[in-house]
């Protein structure tokens, strides 16, 4: 099963889990967000409208043991007794819950929530982290000041729509290359200044202060 594939069928499965939920509530999956300025995308997996909250849902259907690293901060998989690291999903949802949350213009909390469809991930980092087996569990007794109405569960699923955008599956992939492309760049530029102290892009002298390297003729700069 390809990647993308593997991907589909974990979305499913949460998006049926998700369906059974007995109070009022509005779903919405494979949302895609555009930035204007940018043209950049962001596509959310599911959007759960609940009246204990908005719920931005990641979903990782990844195979072997997901496992986070205390000492350096980031997520690995064991397949096999081979370990491989991951990028972090949570900071990933992270950002797509910021970005739902400005299309609601800051009136109502969105929850990012990053669900491991093969119950794989024995230790969470972040109670927003969580197995598909504890999915219900976490929105039912997630905390709320005040329970949202069916009439605001109804406003807020409006207000997405008007903010949804018609871009397509090989698009917004596209609009990830150009991401990795251009952070491979600044990764390379960074390593070249620190070895050389000139600057990548006019091949000035780059000063350290710190942590903080900069170049004053063409403002490149980095902290590491």
């Amino acid at each position: 099963m390809s990647k993308l594939s593997r991907g589909q069928k974990g979305e499913e499965i949460v998006s049926d889990i998700l369906n059974s939920i007995k109070e009022y509530h509005h779903l919405l999956n494979n949302v895609t967000f555009k930035n204007k300025r940018s043209e950049m995308t962001h596509q959310i997996d599911h959007i759960l409208i609940h009246p204990h909250g908005v719920f931005v849902i990641e979903t990782k259907n990844y195979y072997g043991e997901i496992v986070y690293d205390e000492v350096y901060k980031d997520w690995i998989r064991i397949i096999d007794g081979k370990k491989s690291r991951s990028p972090d999903p949570l900071k990933q949802n992270k950002s797509h819950a910021i970005t739902l949350y400005k299309a609601l213009r800051g009136e109502y909390k969105v929850i990012p929530v990053v669900v491991f469809v093969k119950n794989n991930a024995p230790y969470m980092p972040n109670d927003n982290a969580i197995n598909l087996n504890d999915l219900i569990l976490f929105i039912d007794s997630y905390p709320y000041e005040h329970k949202y109405t069916n009439k605001t569960i109804d406003k807020i699923k409006t207000m997405i729509e008007k903010k949804i955008s018609d871009v397509s599956i090989n698009e917004h992939l596209e609009n990830i290359d150009i991401i990795k492309t251009y952070r491979k760049q600044v990764q390379a530029e960074i390593a070249s200044a620190i070895e050389s102290h000139r600057c990548p892009r006019c091949n000035a002298p780059i000063l350290q202060k710190g942590n903080t390297f900069k170049c004053y003729k063409c403002d490149f700069n980095f902290k590491l």
